[in-house]
């Protein structure tokens, strides 16, 4: 029998569980009632009617979805509601591959971390990496009680020494000898570290944020982990952090105020930053709660500058505002000029590739992943505020509708 559901974009509550069994329930019942045998479905989900948009092949049509065991079985212009056992009827909506945040905190061992699979079920969220909020001694539990209970696919880049660096020890000497333990648990989680971040600014480490990154570089050379560097405030200087940057690796927070940014006095994008891009480094937004503000996005882009990937840098001090969810952040590249297109792409196709572990994750083709957000653009007035408290009134809002991950509905709770 047939579950068909009705994804109005008139309705701006959530889906819930209970919503779903309300309309199971009907839906069942009259089917029961035809009493006419049915022919086993193929498929089990079959999304109908909306605009799907892959930038990752640059595919853009009304078409409609079909998902069996977990993977895009058909993309096809019509595809008959019979064959699937639960269809959803998006009209109105964009059917867009799952978002991937390249830059959350969810590791609760600094008591900053959020709950993935909630934020995921409101937010069309399906892929999330933690961004170095635990070091080399606390991956196995990273792994048994954050990446294994969760229905969200979960990464993490580990961060470049423990939290418990012990005063009495030599800053460098500690870290230098920790190198081969982060380098090696890193390796033989390969499954689910993507590599080593380091936060880089004097606010950070002090004077030890230059060494701690030399340090980094070797290990991520010598153990070839990725590299994710933040930025924040110099000393180092701009110039010193890029030159030790490689192809691959990821600066994050990269449209911040801060004294260590891409931007000359000048509002230019700085000569070692392209050329760090020129040389296959990237740069990601990183939100969070003090590194994302309007005029610098603004000034970056129109110096033909935009982001390689849109991330949150979600925790608990900011998911209640400013930072929200990822389609507030794609919402806010939107207004700054953004076309949906390219906002899409950095929310989906790129960060997946940085993760690098699920085929074709990050796009909607036969045999990918059934990682799907099913998204609305609203227009009316939305006010936007960056890390600095800057608002800004905006004509569109993107909004979640549905949430599918490894092929199945991802429920807000009761």
């Amino acid at each position: 029998m047939n579950n068909r559901t009705r994804i109005t974009n008139h309705d701006t509550r959530p889906i819930t569980r209970r919503t779903l069994l309300t309309l199971a329930g009907g839906a069942l019942a009259a089917g029961s009632a035809a009493g006419m045998p049915q022919r086993a479905p193929r498929y089990d989900i079959l999304i109908r009617n909306g605009e799907v948009h892959d930038p990752g092949r640059g595919f853009r049509q009304q078409a409609d979805v079909a998902i069996a065991d977990g993977k895009i079985a058909a993309i096809e212009t019509a595809i008959s509601p019979d064959s699937a056992v639960d269809v959803i009827d998006a009209k109105g909506l964009y059917v867009t591959p799952g978002l991937v945040d390249l830059h959350t905190h969810i590791h609760t061992g600094m008591g900053i971390g959020i709950d993935a699979d909630p934020l995921a079920a409101r937010s069309g969220t399906t892929t999330m990496v933690d961004a170095g909020t635990f070091g080399f001694n606390q991956i196995r539990g990273f792994r048994r009680f954050i990446v294994e209970p969760a229905r969200t696919r979960i990464y993490g880049f580990v961060y470049l020494y423990p939290n418990n660096r012990n005063p009495d020890i030599d800053p460098v000497s500690y870290v230098e000898r920790d190198m081969p333990q982060t380098g090696e648990t890193a390796v033989a989680n390969s499954d689910i570290i993507v590599g080593v971040k380091f936060q880089v600014g004097s606010n950070m480490n002090g004077r030890y944020s230059l060494p701690f990154l030399k340090i980094a570089r070797r290990l991520c050379d010598r153990y070839k982990l990725k590299l994710m560097a933040h930025i924040s405030f110099a000393p180092p200087s701009t110039d010193e952090v890029m030159e030790l940057m490689r192809p691959g690796d990821v600066v994050t927070h990269c449209y911040n105020t801060h004294t260590l940014g891409i931007l000359d006095g000048n509002g230019k994008v700085k000569a070692s930053v392209r050329d760090a891009r020129q040389r296959g480094v990237l740069f990601d937004i990183g939100h969070g709660a003090g590194s994302f503000n309007f005029d610098i996005a603004r000034k970056a882009l129109d110096d033909g500058f935009p982001p390689d990937s849109i991330s949150t840098d979600v925790y608990t001090l900011n998911i209640n505002g400013p930072v929200y969810d990822m389609p507030t952040m794609m919402s806010k590249m939107l207004h700054l000029g953004m076309n949906l297109e390219d906002v899409l792409r950095t929310s989906t196709v790129n960060p997946a590739q940085v993760i690098g572990r699920v085929a074709m994750l990050g796009t909607l083709q036969p045999g990918a992943p059934a990682d799907l957000a099913l998204l609305e653009i609203l227009e009316g007035q939305f006010q936007f505020t960056d890390a600095q408290r800057n608002t800004v009134t905006a004509g569109k809002k993107l909004v979640s509708r549905l949430t599918i991950c490894r092929g199945k509905r991802l429920m807000t709770p009761l």
